[in-house]
């Protein structure tokens, strides 16, 4: 069986973009390709719609014409330069992942479904929404977003064409044969009540999985340290640091800011540099910016004692099962993906979402009560290989895959 995944670019996100499934999923018999915008890696089973023909100045161009006209992913061409390529003509299914990126045209995705059986992962609610990626509470979605009270959210609009965008995917889902697939309970009841997909038949709940060999538990965590020199004896607190607000790194900045700590206590921030060094006075700050080192990366769960993933839109929080599966709790909000992804409150601790003190008040906690941290840690690790073991989850593609050809023969 060949597999052709699409998606804007091919090692970022590439954990849950299709990239990994490439190489993995060969073992079920599975030929993985990918049909990226930008290509970065060496990769030959990758191929870049992109090919030097002035494409990065057309979708420059074409980008400010949509937000000039306050509308998104409809005028983009590259639908058809996908169609022409070899890996699309001899796929049996095409698999659509992050294609919201301005990758393909709203308006092209029906003919290319009717070409070939597809399926699309849904990362985040924005196939349900006007033009947010995620609705934070707006209940708009629902009923056709219109007013749209956010029009700066990501992705933003000049004025309020929201209503005329929904109304576009609407249409556009009523004519699709289509299999969806979701990460999570929390966006499976997203697209089951969404009046734009509420009649798909075919939507599969299939939560992303974790290579428990690569993600270790606590007696890595003294070699961890001594490799980011963080002393062996500090309370270690590791978080995503984003200037994107539904990341919530202000509230772990007030979290910290507000009192000296309890203990001595490393910060260890992973993501855009920069952003905590208020906090120095008081903490040990471990600014690592972007990590791309498949080595190092595992280390930083394994060093710490706890991860926060304070965001305020979450569809699935891979991160999360990632500190999962190296045995380190997890302090979220509440409102996302991330309770029930993380089994809170047994396992996971979810606080109400934006309330800062809440969420220094559960750190604290467990700084001051390590074996609460052990026992949360140690059951989050259990539930990761039940719930997210990658081999159920290599499976599950395997067998999803499977049932859509046969599906599409037996019509055929």
């Amino acid at each position: 069986m060949k597999v052709l995944h699409v998606t804007d670019a091919d090692l970022h996100a590439r954990r849950f973009n299709g990239y990994d499934l490439l190489d993995d999923l060969a073992t079920r018999g599975i030929q993985g390709k990918q049909a990226v915008l930008r290509k970065s890696s060496d990769n030959p089973d990758v191929v870049p719609l992109f090919d030097g023909r002035g494409d990065e100045d057309l979708q420059s161009r074409l980008q400010e014409v949509e937000r000039r006209h306050s509308i998104y992913n409809l005028l983009v061409p590259w639908g058809r330069l996908l169609a022409e390529t070899k890996e699309f003509r001899d796929a049996d299914i095409v698999h659509y992942q992050l294609i919201h990126n301005q990758v393909i045209s709203l308006y092209d995705l029906k003919w290319l479904v009717g070409l070939k059986p597809s399926v699309w992962t849904f990362h985040d609610p924005w196939p349900l929404t006007g033009h947010c990626v995620h609705p934070m509470g707006c209940q708009g979605w629902l009923g056709g977003c219109e007013p749209c009270p956010f029009l700066d959210r990501l992705f933003p609009l000049a004025c309020d064409r929201a209503d005329q965008l929904w109304r576009v995917k609407k249409r556009l889902f009523s004519e699709l044969d289509l299999d969806v697939v979701v990460a999570s309970d929390w966006m499976l009841d997203m697209v089951r009540r969404s009046p734009v997909t509420s009649h798909l038949e075919n939507v599969h709940l299939i939560p992303f999985g974790i290579d428990t060999r690569i993600f270790a538990p606590n007696d890595a965590q003294a070699s961890s340290r001594r490799r980011l020199g963080i002393p062996e004896s500090d309370f270690v607190v590791l978080f995503r640091a984003s200037t994107w607000e539904v990341k919530g790194l202000s509230y772990v900045i007030d979290a910290f800011g507000s009192s000296q700590p309890t203990r001595p206590t490393t910060l260890l921030a992973l993501g855009e540099s920069g952003l905590v060094q208020g906090l120095q006075r008081d903490y040990r700050i471990v600014d690592l910016g972007w990590v791309d080192d498949d080595a190092l990366y595992p280390l930083l769960f394994s060093a710490c004692d706890v991860f926060l993933m304070p965001s305020l839109a979450e569809a699935f929080g891979l991160m999360a099962v990632e500190a999962m599966a190296a045995g380190r709790p997890v302090v979220c909000f509440e409102g996302t993906a991330l309770p029930s992804v993380t089994h809170a409150p047994e396992c996971g601790i979810a606080v109400p979402a934006g309330d800062a003190a809440a969420l220094r008040a559960a750190v604290d906690r467990l700084a001051a009560d390590p074996s609460e941290a052990a026992r949360r840690g140690s059951l989050g690790r259990s539930i990761v290989a039940e719930d997210y073991g990658f081999e159920r989850y290599l499976d599950s593609m395997a067998q999803l895959y499977g049932s859509i050809l046969s599906r599409h023969r037996s019509a055929r």
